[in-house]
């Protein structure tokens, strides 16, 4: 297994294709190219492996003559917002974010937080494989300051939202954090708006189910959400930025409920404005933007082409509805899971309705995720989705991996960027039709 090197993550399993002295270089070749002098934030996850890479990182920028500002164990969200809040040249998370415990990852932030561009990436890329390392002079070499920002993190997510109305409507919150960072922000955060919270899963660097928020891993919270009659329950991911919901009746909602009842909220506010969502996200994002009469603009999978979407157009909100991924320019360009949380909270207090009640209220399909590992024949493959495509006359998009968009559904396969596997999206107005093109894809898939 070879280390992954995408603009989403520079990733592999620790101690096998992502080692210390790898950290150390790719630390190093992204110090050498902001130059002597640059300063750059650096955090980390609660991985067990975590640590020593973040130690290989800053003696790699460090050697390169990069300044360090290292906040700790943090979410993602609060590394890429310190970014923009410190006025640094850049930053580095430290996390692989939904991948299996032992995988870490390397995810290379520019100015305002924004995960940097392809091009840029393949520059580090290049040095990397080069062997390069740029050692200053012993007078020119960066140092390291430890701060920590999360009660200034914690503010930010406040001045957002109506606390007021929060408060005041006592809702009871169920957080499953999974021992990720998140623990060390959103039940600060819970508290601070009056809700009553109840945690669970919350030990940092304690995995207690996998690392992905999806409907199959979150049956404790949804037992625990419905049993002690709970408002709402949410969980993250091992960074928080991503955030899913399960409701007071203990039913886990898709990855993309999150970003929607955020993106209805502030459409809704606006009266109109733009949004941005990849293309794997739910067909309810083009109904909500045509509800408000809203602009929506569609990009490939990843928070990299999402954020520089969204600051060339200057978008309102946006986010990344496969994974309930929220971004808010007017906080930072990065996906939010904790900000997500503090706005769909506040929603239900200002409403006055239940979470369900938010979510009947939403344009809803039968959407189908998964996963497989499997060697494809990519040629074979779109061979026959294109005649699939011309039989029952559905429109193809090559964006990223393909997709095929009927009158009453859409489905898309394509390679994940972040792990070896192959990612499979179908959505359906039926149920059934639903399941019987999963069906027609496995075995597409499988020949």
């Amino acid at each position: 297994m070879s280390l992954i090197f995408t603009p989403l993550g520079i990733r592999g399993v620790f101690g096998q294709s992502f080692t210390a002295m790898d950290a150390l270089r790719i630390g190093n070749a992204f110090g050498s190219i902001l130059g002597e002098g640059s300063e750059v934030v650096v955090g980390m996850d609660t991985r067990k492996s975590s640590p020593i890479v973040s130690k290989a990182v800053v003696a790699g920028l460090n050697s390169a003559g990069v300044d360090v500002i290292n906040l700790g164990t943090v979410p993602t969200p609060t590394i890429e917002w310190a970014v923009d809040y410190l006025n640094a040249d850049g930053g580095v998370v430290i996390s692989a974010s939904h991948n299996p415990p032992e995988w870490n990852a390397l995810k290379l932030l520019g100015r305002k937080g924004i995960l940097i561009r392809p091009e840029e990436t393949e520059e580090v890329k290049k040095l990397y494989e080069k062997g390069s390392f740029y050692n200053s002079p012993w007078s020119s070499v960066g140092k390291e300051e430890h701060l920590d920002v999360i009660p200034e993190y914690i503010a930010a997510i406040e001045r957002l939202v109506d606390m007021s109305s929060i408060k005041e409507a006592k809702i009871r919150v169920v957080l499953d954090p999974n021992g990720g960072a998140g623990v060390f922000v959103t039940p600060y955060i819970m508290r601070d708006l009056g809700t009553e919270l109840i945690t669970i899963n919350s030990v940092p660097g304690v995995f207690s189910r996998e690392l992905e928020p999806r409907p199959e891993t979150l049956t404790s919270l949804s037992s625990v959400t419905r049993s002690l009659g709970a408002s709402i329950g949410f969980a993250h991911d091992t960074d928080a930025d991503r955030l899913t919901i399960v409701t007071e009746q203990g039913e886990v909602m898709p990855e993309d409920i999150s970003l929607a009842l955020v993106v209805d909220g502030i459409l809704r506010e606006l009266r109109g404005g733009t949004v941005v969502v990849n293309i794997a996200s739910s067909r309810m994002f083009d109904d909500i933007a045509s509800r408000y009469g809203a602009r929506i603009v569609k990009v490939p999978v990843g928070e990299v082409y999402v954020a520089h979407k969204m600051l060339e157009i200057n978008a309102d909100v946006g986010g990344e509805g496969s994974c309930g991924g929220v971004i808010y320019p007017k906080f930072h360009y990065g996906r939010d899971g904790p900000f997500a949380a503090a706005k769909i909270i506040e929603r239900m207090a200002k409403e006055g309705k239940k979470i369900s009640q938010l979510i009947s209220e939403l344009p809803r399909y039968h959407i189908i995720r998964f996963d497989i590992k499997v060697k494809v024949n990519w040629e074979n493959v779109k061979r026959k989705l294109m005649e699939m495509a011309k039989e029952k006359g559905m429109a193809v998009n090559e964006m990223d991996g393909i997709r095929l968009d009927g009158e009453s559904g859409w489905f898309l396969i394509r390679e994940s960027k972040t792990e070896h596997k192959v990612r499979i999206v179908i959505e359906h107005k039926s149920r059934d039709e639903a399941e019987r093109i999963r069906n027609e894809i496995l075995r597409i898939l499988s020949n």
